[in-house]
């Protein structure tokens, strides 16, 4: 591309930054709206503060200049201060609804014709700035002041904070504010008429991240790169982003995890190590300079590769796999789902890799199966989750499919890594188990192995506390408290081990409540669940004695479900 600069600054004032005869438009692959109230006060405060004749400098926005069809407003695409633009912005939509409320409608008229939205020749309006399409439905409520019909969160929070002091002001204070914000407060309007420069300008303003997520560092890297660089093609490279912005963007929390368990799981560039958020960027970095210096890979390829295992990324949360004949699908969603109910996210890196590997489903679910295993383990013994959980699945990413048979190279790593027999054991022996799906799924299993039963919905039934965990609070069945005989703080060390917990019935948990254990058994010999009425017939009464020498009991069950 061209190695002219083609950049042009003006110091302009809100006003006149938004009345140019142009539309500013935010790509999709920007990252979505995220100021909060840090920003929001800062930003109002300022406003308050400013003396008259004074003026308040709020930043620079950084835009490309992209034209449009016949008679259409040419766009102005931003690649840096659309936080600050949709902030002004709904200010000024607040304004707006608050001169309609006290019958000003000029004021209200002048803000939404001359700021909020613009017209081309034809009078066909456009807003004044379009969000990305990940925010641009709700922004595009706040122009037209449908305040209730916005269900972004982010954004419905900026609506609270600026509408609960603006609509506290007098009609003469609005003016005053109104006045301070179009012709007091001023931005450095950079306006580059080429990608290269607007990239290369964007990281120079943000070279130290400041607001900035690891993924925005990362896109902004590889399209200046892309910006720079005849042999790269921009394009590939803008749409390979998109797509994975597509796939992480809307469905995860933090989007960095999907690249972090990428870099690790990928087989090249190879990376052996963990890669925290904290590192992220520099990883990443890093690794783009060894694509570019590679000969067997390119940015194109890297990054195409990318935007694939991220609509495979998608289908593993969703246990929605669809790569195999419609068997081995089920199978492994249903194996999938059970891993989520362990806690899997981190091991997202390994499975990343699995699917990547493995045509076979049968192999797949081997995998999964030793997965399963280590992960129990590890969650019941409380092993550390973090960095060392990285590192052991880069490590196998790195490591074992080069081998003959992987998945018995993987199972041979992970029993070295994983809590040896007392260790687990006395996870499940001396420890409170929390209630949660991960130990719901652990009575599954073990009704399905050891007592050759079947649960085919875990929602259909509910955990159990044989002993009710309010059996010294509960008002009715005082029983249990003679029965347990024991002070209730011993007893709420030992009410939410493993042995004192079933599966039941949700209608017959709902019945047995806080009943008496003689009460109970009616419920528990009518159940569905083998192990359920194995209670019921093998003990006559429950106590602290009953719980510990069921809880052992398990405790072996368990060790041999969960071995490698």
């Amino acid at each position: 591309m061209s190695g002219s600069l083609g950049i042009s600054a003006n110091e302009d004032t809100i006003q006149s930054v938004l009345s140019r005869n142009y539309r500013y438009t935010v790509p999709d692959y920007q990252r979505q709206y995220s100021w909060g109230e840090e920003q929001w006060r800062a930003l109002w405060e300022d406003l308050q503060a400013l003396d008259e004749g004074k003026t308040h400098f709020l930043g620079s926005i950084v835009v490309i200049e992209r034209s449009s069809g016949l008679n259409e407003l040419d766009r102005l695409e931003v690649v840096d201060g659309q936080q600050r633009m949709a902030t002004i912005l709904t200010m000024l939509a607040i304004m707006r609804q608050k001169y309609l409320d006290e019958g000003e409608s000029g004021q209200a008229d002048a803000i939404r014709n001359e700021c909020l939205f613009e017209q081309d020749l034809d009078q066909q309006e456009y807003q004044n700035l379009t969000l990305s399409r990940y925010d641009n439905d709700p922004f595009s409520a706040i122009l037209n002041c449908n305040f209730g019909q916005v269900d972004n969160e982010t954004l419905n929070e900026a609506l609270e904070f600026f509408g609960s002091r603006i609509h506290g002001l007098t009609v003469e204070e609005t003016d005053t504010l109104r006045k301070r914000l179009l012709s007091s407060v001023t931005l450095v309007s950079i306006e580059c008429t080429e990608e290269q420069s607007a990239f290369r300008l964007f990281e120079t303003l943000n070279e130290r991240g400041l607001e900035l997520s690891s993924v925005d560092l990362m896109k902004n890297h590889i399209f200046s790169i892309a910006a720079q660089n005849d042999d790269v093609d921009y394009e590939a490279v803008k749409q390979s982003w998109q797509t994975t912005v597509d796939n992480t963007v809307p469905y995860l929390n933090k989007p960095s995890r999907f690249f972090r368990h990428y870099i690790m799981s990928a087989p090249a560039p190879d990376y052996p190590d963990d890669v925290s958020d904290y590192k992220l960027f520099d990883t990443f970095q890093g690794i783009i300079s060894d694509v570019r210096e590679s000969d067997d890979l390119s940015l194109e390829s890297y990054l195409a590769d990318a935007a694939n295992q991220s609509e495979l990324y998608l289908q593993i949360i969703n246990a929605d796999i669809d790569r195999y004949d419609d068997g081995g699908n089920e199978a492994i969603n249903e194996k999938l789902t059970h891993l989520h109910h362990i806690k899997s996210v981190q091991a997202r890196t390994l499975l990343l890799r699995i699917f990547r590997e493995f045509n076979n489903p049968n192999k797949v679910m081997e995998a999964l199966g030793v997965l399963e295993r280590f992960l129990v383990r590890w969650k019941v013994a409380n092993y550390a989750t973090g960095g060392q959980l990285d590192r052991i699945y880069s490590e196998l990413c790195s490591t074992v499919f080069d081998e003959s048979d992987p998945v018995e190279e993987m199972r041979g790593y992970l029993r070295g890594k994983y809590p040896s027999d007392a260790e687990f054991t006395a996870g499940i022996e001396n420890k409170r188990v929390k209630l949660n799906n991960r130990t719901k799924y652990m009575l599954k299993r073990i009704e399905e192995v050891h007592y050759s039963g079947n649960v085919d919905r875990m929602g259909d039934y509910d955990i159990e506390h044989i002993a009710p965990r309010s059996a010294y609070t509960a008002t009715r069945h005082s029983a249990w408290v003679t029965a347990l005989n024991t002070t209730q703080a011993t007893f709420e060390q030992h009410r939410d081990r493993l042995g004192n917990l079933t599966l039941l019935e949700s209608d017959k948990n709902i019945r047995a409540s806080n009943d008496s254990f003689e009460t109970k058994k009616s419920e528990y010999t009518t159940s569905d669940i083998a192990m359920t009425r194995s209670v019921a017939e093998t003990y006559e009464n429950w106590n602290l004695d009953t719980i510990q020498e069921r809880t052992s009991e398990l405790a072996e069950v368990a060790l041999n479900i969960w071995s490698l």
